[in-house]
C-alpha cells in the first residue's frame, strides 16, 4: 500500500501528528434489545381485552426505552421506540388512560437538548392516542417548570394532566405540575426541600374534592433529617406535609406514591415499611420487611389487602432476588413468590432471569396479579402470578439475536469475510455469539451461546480459524465450574467446549487463544494456576494441542516472573511463544517468552517510565521484533513500545493528554510493512483547556514516532467504546475494528468499522 510521507510536513501539534485522508465507514450496526429493557414501572392492563401495557427504561432501536404493547396471546408489539431526542428516551414511568382509551406517560430524559441535570434532556409528557399516534404533550426544559419526571401522571375528567419532577423548580428540589388539555404547563407547586419535602420520585393521587397527595424521596423536617415526607396539596395550591419520615423504623426515602380509602385514610410504603395514615393524622405501620428487602410496589384491593413487591437491595436480606406478598387487612403476611433468579422460558419468547422486581403488581377482578422484573443479565419479564398461586412468565424481552457489544477484534479469511464475538445478545440467553460478516457488512450467526455449564458465556475475545474453516475461542466465564471454556466451532455449526476451566492448576478466566500450523492452541488464563498469592494476579500459559490433550505450559507467581496475563500469546516462527502480564515483574508488569523447551524467561519488566500495566499482549513483525502497549506510565497516559530480536527495549510513544484527547491504551497494536503501528485508546476529541473526550480513538503511530488520530469516536451515531478492542489490519491497506456502542443511537448495541488508509 501507498503511505503519506508525513515527515515532510510541518505538523502544529506532536499529539495530533498529520492528518491523513482517510475514510472511516460503519460495516455493520448491532442491536440492543429491539423489544425494549428494564421494564421499571407498573403495567397497565385494559380490564376490557386484557391486553397489557407498559414501558422500558432501556432498550429499543435507540436504547432508549420502549413503550410495549402484550396482547393476552402473549404477543408482544412496541408501539414506540424513544430515540432520546425530542420524543424524550428511557421512560421510569408506566401508562395512564383516559376514559377514551388513550395513554398518557412520561420520559426521564429526552426532549430539549441539553437540559436537565444530566444534559441528556429534562425529560417531556407524552401521548399515544387510540390509532397509535404518538405525539408529545409538553417538554420539560430543566428550570423552574421542573426536570426528569419519573412517575406516571394523574387524569382527570377534563383532560387535564398532574405529575411530578425529580428535579428543577424554583429550588431545583422538583415540582407538582399540571398540563391542561391545551398542552399549557403550570406548576402547582415547587418544592423547597425542606419542611415541605424535595424530589418526588412518585406521582400524585387526588381525593373527590379535588386535593392531591403524594410522597418526595428526601426532604422535610424528620429528625433523622431530610429523607421524606407525605404532602397534601389543595386545589388553590396550599402545601401541607401530613407526615415527615424519620427513620428505618417509621420508614424513609419513600420511592411510591399513596393509596386513599373512602374515609380519608393513606396507605404507602416507604422503604422497608408499610405504613396507613389515618385522616386524623395517626401514623402506624402496618408491616416492616427490614430483614426481607425493600418495598418497590404496593396495591391494595377492595377487601383492604395490600400486595407488595420487594426489590433485594441487599445481599443480605432473606429474599435476593426479590418476592411478591399478600398482607392482609388484619395483618397477616404470606408470600406469594420468590423470585429465583433463574431462567424463565416462556413459548412466546427467548428465556429471562426473573430477577428485582422494582414495580408494583397490578390486580385484575379475578384476584390475578401481574407485575416486572427489572432483572439482570438480561432484560426483564411480564409475570402474572394467578389467585391459584401458579406463577408463569407472560413475556421475557429478548436481546437481539445478532448480537450485542463486540468486545473482540476481528479475525479476516482469505475472501475478506470477518469473524468476531459479542459479549451479550444471541438467541439463546443473551450470552453472547460467534457472527461472520462478509466484506458488505452482512452478519451470519456462527454460533449463539447459552450460558452457564454447558457451553459457556460472555466471549470477549477474538477467535482463530484453521485451514479446514473451524474457528477457536475463549469465553470469559461459564462451562462446568464458571471459570471460562474453550471452545471450537465447525463450519457447520456444531460447538464442542475443548476445555472448561477450574481456577484450580488450570488456571480461571481465559483471555486469548493462538493457534500454530500443526493445530495446537495457546493461550493465558487471567487467574488461577499453582501460585500462592491470594489476590488472584497469578494465572497460566496453557496449550491444548492437536490431539485435544490439555497441558499447563508455566503457571505465574505474580512475583518476579509476573502475573495476570491478560493479553493471551504470540508465536514466532521457531514456535516461541510471547505475552505480557499486567503484574509482577517490578509491580508494572513483565514481557515474557517460553520457548520451544518449556523455559521460561522475562524479557523485560516495566517501571513507570517506560509504561505500566501492559493489558494487552505483544504482536511480531516479519523481522521478529515485538510490539505493544502499556495503559498507564510514560508521561501517565500510556505507552507503545518495541522489544527487538536482541532484546533492546525503547519507547515508541508516550501519550500525553493535549487536544486530541488522551491515551491509556489497553488494547494491542499491528504493525504494517512499512512499520507503522494501529490501535485503539481510551479518550477522545478535547478542546484546549477543557476536559478529554471519552468515547475511544482509533490511532496511528508512524514511523517518525508521531501519533496521527484516525477516528475519534463521537458517542452519537458513530458509535463509542472501542478501548481495548484490536484493530486488523488487511493487505489493502483497511483497518478493520469494532466499538463497544454508546446510548440514544442506532449503533447502541456497538458496531464494526472500517478504515481505509490512504
Amino acid at each position: 500500500m501507498t503511505k503519506t510521507n508525513c515527515s515532510l510536513i510541518a505538523c502544529a501539534l506532536a499529539v495530533m501528528g498529520c492528518a491523513q485522508a482517510q475514510t472511516f465507514s460503519v460495516l455493520h450496526t448491532f442491536q440492543y434489545f429491539p423489544h425494549g429493557a428494564s421494564p421499571y414501572a407498573p403495567v397497565r392492563r385494559d380490564p376490557n381485552t386484557g391486553d397489557i401495557y407498559g414501558t422500558t427504561n432501556g432498550g429499543g432501536s435507540y436504547n432508549a426505552g420502549v413503550v410495549f404493547k402484550l396482547d393476552s396471546a402473549g404477543t408482544q408489539t412496541v408501539m414506540h421506540t424513544f430515540t432520546g431526542g425530542a420524543d424524550g428516551g428511557n421512560p421510569c414511568a408506566g401508562l395512564s388512560a383516559d376514559s377514551a382509551g388513550n395513554l398518557y406517560g412520561t420520559t426521564y430524559q429526552g426532549g430539549a437538548a441539553g437540559a436537565g441535570v444530566n444534559k441528556l434532556g429534562a425529560g417531556v409528557v407524552y401521548k399515544i392516542d387510540t390509532s397509535g399516534q404518538f405525539s408529545v404533550l409538553y417538554t420539560f426544559t430543566g428550570g423552574a417548570d421542573g426536570s426528569g419526571p419519573a412517575a406516571s401522571v394523574l387524569l382527570d375528567s377534563s383532560g387535564n394532566v398532574y405529575g411530578t419532577t425529580y428535579y428543577g423548580g424554583a429550588s431545583g428540589y422538583g415540582v407538582v405540575f399540571k398540563i391542561g388539555s391545551a398542552g399549557q404547563e403550570s406548576v402547582l407547586y415547587s418544592f423547597k426541600g425542606s419542611p415541605d419535602g424535595a424530589n418526588p420520585l412518585a406521582g400524585v393521587t387526588a381525593d373527590d374534592a379535588g386535593n392531591l397527595y403524594g410522597t418526595t424521596y428526601g426532604g422535610g423536617s424528620g429528625p433523622a433529617g431530610a429523607v421524606g415526607v407525605v404532602y397534601k396539596l389543595t386545589a388553590s395550591g396550599q402545601e401541607s406535609v401530613l407526615f415527615s419520615f424519620a427513620d428505618e423504623d417509621t420508614g424513609n426515602y419513600p420511592m411510591t406514591g399513596v393509596i386513599l380509602d373512602s374515609s380519608g385514610n393513606i396507605y404507602g410504603s416507604a422503604d422497608y415499611v408499610v405504613y396507613e395514615l389515618s385522616a386524623a393524622g395517626q401514623f402506624t405501620v402496618l408491616y416492616n420487611f427490614s430483614n426481607t428487602g425493600g418495598v418497590s410496589g404496593l396495591t391494595r384491593d377492595s377487601s383492604g389487602n395490600f400486595y407488595v413487591a420487594l426489590a433485594a437491595p441487599s445481599q443480605y436480606l432473606a429474599y435476593l432476588n426479590g418476592a411478591v406478598f399478600k398482607l392482609t387487612a388484619s395483618g397477616t403476611i404470606s408470600r406469594l413468590y420468590e423470585f429465583q433468579g433463574a431462567l424463565m422460558r416462556p413459548a412466546v419468547s427467548g428465556p429471562s432471569r426473573d430477577q428485582y422486581p422494582n414495580a408494583g403488581v397490578v390486580l385484575d377482578s379475578s384476584g390475578n396479579l401481574y407485575g416486572t422484573t427489572a432483572s439482570q443479565g438480561t432484560a426483564g419479564i411480564v409475570y402474572e402470578i394467578e389467585a391459584s398461586g401458579k406463577v408463569k412468565s407472560l413475556y421475557a424481552f429478548a436481546p437481539s439475536a445478532g448480537g450485542t457489544y463486540p468486545w473482540s477484534g476481528l479475525t479476516l479469511d482469505a475472501a475478506g469475510n470477518l469473524y468476531g464475538t459479542t459479549q451479550r445478545g444471541g438467541g439463546r440467553g443473551d450470552a453472547g455469539v460467534v457472527y461472520k460478516l462478509t466484506p458488505n457488512g452482512k452478519e451470519t450467526v456462527l454460533y449463539s451461546f447459552a450460558g452457564g455449564p454447558t457451553d459457556g458465556e460472555r466471549p470477549q475475545t477474538g477467535v482463530v480459524l484453521d485451514q479446514a474453516g473451524n474457528i477457536y475461542g475463549t469465553t470469559s466465564i461459564g462451562g462446568a465450574d464458571n471459570y471460562g471454556t474453550i471452545y471450537k466451532l465447525t463450519p457447520s455449526g456444531q460447538e464442542t467446549v475443548l476445555h472448561s476451566f477450574t481456577d484450580g492448576a488450570d488456571g480461571a478466566y481465559p483471555t486469548g487463544i493462538a493457534l500454530d500450523s500443526a493445530g495446537n492452541l495457546y493461550g493465558t488464563t487471567a487467574e488461577g494456576g499453582t501460585g500462592t498469592r491470594t489476590d488472584a494476579q497469578e494465572g497460566v500459559v496453557f496449550e491444548i494441542d492437536a490431539a485435544g490433550n490439555f497441558s499447563i505450559l508455566y503457571s505465574f507467581t505474580g512475583l518476579s516472573d509476573g502475573g495476570m496475563p491478560l493479553g493471551g500469546v504470540a508465536l514466532d516462527k521457531a514456535g516461541n511463544l510471547y505475552g505480557t502480564t499486567l503484574y509482577g515483574g517490578v509491580g508494572g508488569g513483565a514481557i515474557f517468552k517460553i520457548d520451544t523447551a518449556g523455559a521460561y524467561s522475562v524479557l523485560h519488566t516495566f517501571q513507570g517510565s517506560d509504561g505500566e500495566y501492559p493489558w494487552a499482549g505483544v504482536t511480531l513483525d516479519s523481522a521478529g521484533n515485538l510490539y505493544g502497549t502499556c495503559e498507564t506510565g510514560g508521561q501517565g497516559f500510556g505507552t507503545v513500545y518495541k522489544l527487538n530480536r536482541a532484546g533492546d527495549f525503547s519507547v515508541v510513544y508516550a501519550f500525553p493528554q493535549g487536544p486530541g484527547g488522551y491515551g491509556s491504551p489497553e488494547g494491542p497494536v499491528v504493525v504494517d510493512e512499512f512499520g507503522n503501528l494501529y490501535g485503539t485508546l481510551a479518550g477522545g476529541p478535547s478542546t484546549p483547556g477543557g476536559p478529554p473526550g471519552s468515547y475511544g480513538q482509533v490511532y496511528e503511530i508512524d514511523t517518525s514516532r508521531n501519533e496521527i488520530v484516525l477516528y475519534n469516536f463521537p458517542g452519537g451515531d458513530g458509535g463509542s467504546n472501542a478501548t481495548g478492542i484490536p484493530v486488523t489490519l488487511d493487505s489493502k491497506g483497511s483497518l478493520y475494528g469494532a466499538a463497544e456502542g454508546g446510548f440514544f443511537t442506532p449503533t447502541g448495541g456497538g458496531m464494526a468499522f472500517k478504515i481505509e488508509l490512504p
